[in-house]
């Protein structure tokens, strides 16, 4: 079972079923404030494809779990630095690091 399943399941399971989804109810789902998604959509950069229906606007299911999909692909785990001055022990490391480094270009 591929990824996009699996999201897609999910999403079913939360929309009831339904193969297009009410666009304020599938843009909070993908993280976004309902007005900025109106603001990105009228400039032509909304990265969900949107269908009319008459006056409504609606996402389908599987273009929504592709977005979510997509971000999870994009996410990669952050190294996390500590704020501030840098410890005596990290200098140190860093400083045995660059010893090892130079008795090798001898």
């Amino acid at each position: 079972m591929d990824k996009s399943t699996s999201t897609v399941q999910l999403l079913m399971a939360r929309f009831n079923g339904q193969i297009l989804i009410p666009f304020v109810d599938a843009v909070t789902s993908a993280g976004f404030q309902e007005q900025t998604a109106r603001n990105m959509i009228y400039k032509g950069k909304f990265p969900i494809p949107t269908v009319l229906s008459g006056s409504r606007r609606f996402v389908y299911i599987q273009d929504l779990a592709k977005f979510i999909d997509s971000l999870r692909d994009q996410s990669q785990p952050a190294m996390k630095t500590r704020r501030g001055r840098p410890t005596k022990a990290s200098k140190m490391a860093g400083q045995r690091l660059h010893d090892a480094g130079d008795s090798y270009a001898k």
